[in-house]
């Protein structure tokens, strides 16, 4: 009975290891390049292409440095840092060599329109514009008459 059981246990171990020693055997000997190079086709052949990304950085395009929006040549960009337009009553006058708009409230304000101004000298008229009150000019729009 002793041989029957030693006979089992050397067929099970021989059977459960096969797989195991047959993966370690080693094939049929070739130069390491050669199998290198087999496998790697091989291998290669079934993989799908695929882009690879480039390694070479492309500089993004440095936006423009602090930029307006652009407007038609000649033309100002009256949308930025714009005081709101406003109407002032008053007298055209001359003071020294520019004309000045004189408030009934005895303000005086620099016109930047020095031509339009010399037209209404002396008259009581209506300036829109925006106030420059750093300077305390007034940037004309228009001017009308109201007398």
């Amino acid at each position: 009975m002793k041989g029957k059981a030693l006979l089992a246990t050397w067929a099970f171990t021989t059977l459960a290891l096969a797989p195991m020693m047959l993966a370690q055997s080693p094939q049929k000997q070739q130069r390491p390049e050669a199998q290198a190079g087999t496998q790697l086709v091989a291998w290669t052949q079934d993989q799908k292409p695929n882009p690879m990304p480039s390694t070479q950085s492309t500089p993004a395009p440095a936006p423009p440095a602090a930029q307006t929006p652009a407007t038609p040549t000649g033309q100002q960009d009256n949308t930025q840092k714009q005081p709101a337009a406003e109407s002032f009553s008053g007298t055209i006058m001359k003071s020294g060599d520019t004309y000045v708009l004189k408030t009934s409230d005895n303000m005086t304000y620099q016109l930047d329109d020095q031509t339009r101004a010399k037209q209404f000298e002396g008259k009581q008229v209506q300036v829109t514009g925006s106030l420059d009150s750093t300077n305390n000019t007034i940037k004309v729009q228009d001017i009308k008459s109201v007398s």
